[in-house]
This record gives structure tokens, sequence and C-alpha cells, in this order.
């Protein structure tokens, strides 16, 4: 997820519904919500101590994927279609190849990888009959360890007839050396409610931490009453994890939701530039904590500069939306004259940037 603008999120249909008809307004929901409740105060600590981030992603793969026979490296896909890079990332995944079939449905879990912040599955979906184009498919994903500030993501996209692959992946705030996970799929329907199977598609396995390297860095930059600071660096053997905080005070965000920090550019003293995506974060409204996993960093680098944007989001009317600095772009003509009768624009700030030694 490379901006966490919040009206770009999509929400679990798990979450509680005081916060999912906070920020429902515009996306595509598994489940339908319900109308917001009173209690907006709470719903700024739920969002930011809870979950921020959790979304469906639809994959455009080409033609010629529907014309291989056996979907063996989902990771592939992934990296090449997606705003994630994933292609080392099968050379250091545990192989499952676990199966589960119900109802004239085989789902194979395919891969996991944990990198001590994120871990990632993938599998596929073979049905008797073609179930179309676009599916939603209903899951959730748990570990027995105690974890807190859980983010995520998750997409699903058909391949060729009767055949679809996809992933989950779930951040935490803590770090484990080996999981204890389940993964359960409970159904599969459509947006157009053309279907709704329920079943029982369940896995449980453990899964290790890939190797890691650690950078400790604490720079920071403050700008218009804002700090970011970045304080470590993850090196994986297919990723890099950029670990990161926000903090700002109650008088810098008086009359706006909240804010939410995005890393725009991340390169190194090469000239190369990193894609990546942000894992989401937890904290408080004043201090956020958030993670952005990248490709692998020039082993020939020695430093790194990092970007940060920082973007103030405003309630909407009634509670029933977050609106990031986006809809200024926009001609939602009733959002707008809303926020200027209200007297707080949504805004950004990009900071100057920081500037990592990679060679301490």
């Amino acid at each position: 997820m490379q901006s966490m603008d919040l009206d770009k999120i999509k929400v679990s249909s798990k979450l509680d519904d005081t916060v999912r008809a906070a920020i429902k307004e515009g996306y595509r929901q598994k489940a339908q919500s319900k109308t917001a409740g009173k209690r907006k105060k709470q719903i700024a600590a739920v969002v930011a101590t809870v979950i921020i981030g959790t979304t469906a992603l639809g994959l455009a793969f080409p033609t010629q994927a529907r014309e291989i026979p056996v979907i063996g490296n989902v990771f592939a896909y992934l990296s090449e279609y997606t705003n994630g890079n994933y292609a080392e990332y099968k050379d250091f995944s545990k192989s499952l190849d676990m199966v589960r079939e119900h109802k004239g449905i085989k789902i194979t879990l395919n891969d996991a990888i944990y990198d001590g912040t994120t871990i990632m599955l993938t599998y596929t979906l073979e049905t008797e009959e073609d179930l179309g184009d676009e599916i939603i498919v209903d899951d959730w994903l748990h570990t027995k360890e105690h974890i807190s500030g859980m983010t995520g993501s998750s997409g699903v996209h058909k391949v060729r007839d009767n055949t679809y692959i996809g992933f989950i992946r779930l951040s935490f705030s803590e770090a484990y050396d080996e999981l204890n996970v389940k993964y359960k799929i409970d159904r599969l329907l459509n947006y157009n409610n053309d279907f709704d199977i329920k079943g029982n598609w369940s896995f449980n396995f453990n899964v290790k931490k890939t190797d890691t390297d650690i950078l400790i860095a604490n720079k920071s930059v403050t700008q218009e009453g804002v700090c970011i600071n970045v304080e470590k660096i993850t090196f994986t053997p297919m990723s890099t994890i950029i670990h990161y905080s926000q903090q700002i005070p109650e008088e810098v965000l008086e009359g706006y939701f909240g804010a939410s920090t995005v890393l725009v550019e991340v390169k190194d003293d090469l000239g190369n530039i990193y894609s990546g995506q942000g894992n989401g974060g937890s904290g408080t409204k004043t201090l956020m904590n958030w993670t952005s996993t990248y490709g692998k960093i020039d082993p020939k680098a020695t430093k790194l500069s990092i970007t940060p944007k920082v973007e103030f989001e405003v309630l909407g009317e009634n509670g029933q939306r977050i609106i990031g600095p986006h809809i200024l772009q926009s001609d939602e003509q009733e959002v707008l004259d809303y926020l200027r009768k209200k007297g707080t624009m949504p805004k950004e700030v990009i900071l100057d940037d920081i500037v990592i030694d990679l060679k301490k």
C-alpha cells in the first residue's frame, strides 16, 4: 500500500462497526456497514491503535498468465503487477503445499515467508465451476503468539478459467523468531451477489523468521511541528524494512482527525530508486509507529535518502468519512463546501530528506 490515505483503504469486515462506518466511504466492502455510531471520540483511538491499512488489491495479470498450466511462483506475479517487490521471496519462503477441498473448491496453500515484521502467504484456488473474473475471498490469519499492532492487505485474481491465485500479508509491531499460524477461508462471494459459498478451508503451520541484519539509525527531521524519525532499518535476504515514527503535538493536530506518514521516495547515493509498500502502523494520535518494505538495497550504496510525507485528514460530515488531501484535486463539491464551512482543510507536508549512512 503506497499511500496511507484512509479514503483508499478497504476495510475488513471483521472490524468494529464504528471503525468501518468511519472509513467506509467510497470503498468496496466485503460486508455492508451499519451507519456511524455516536462514539466519534472513540474512532480516532481505535483507528490509530488497532489497525490502519487493511486493503484488498485487484491484480492486473496479463493474458499470458491464463495460459500457464500450473501456477508455481505467485510471488513473481505479485512483484510484477503490484506495488510490492517480491522478486526473491520464493527463494527464501517455506513451501507448504497444503491442500483443503470443500464443496468442489480446492485451495492449495503454496508458500509462507516471515521477515520479522510481515508474514505473507500465497495460495491457488481451483473451482469445479467458473466463478467469474472477480471474486471476494473472506479470509483471516491468526497467530498463537500475542501480537499487537496488526495491519495487512490481501488480493486475489483470476489467471485462467476455474483458477485463481491470491495472497495475504499481515504486519506486526512485535518480532518473533517463529510464528504458529492458522489461516482460514470462510466463504467466497462476489460484488454482484451472484453467489455466496460458505465453507471451511483451514490451515495450520509454523514459519520461522528469515535472517535479519538491523541498522540502528535514529535520524529525524522536524518541519511545521511534525517530527519524523527513522529508528532502524532491517535487512533481510530479499527485502529492506524501514521502521519510522511520527510525532505531532496536539496543538498541531487541532481541527484534524489525525495524520499519517508515507515515504514518497527512497533512493541511494548511486541513483537507485526503490519501490515498496507501507505496512501500516500503530500507536496514538500524537505518536505513531510505521514500517514500509522495499526491495534489496544495492550492496555498493553507502547512503540512503528517505523523503517522508505527512497527510493531515479531516473527519467528514456525520463522522462517516476520513478525508485526505487528495480531495482538494477532486470535483466533490459537497465535500469541499463542508470542509470550507468547517474551516479546516486536509493538507500534506513533504519534509526534508532523512539521509542514513549505510556503512556505519
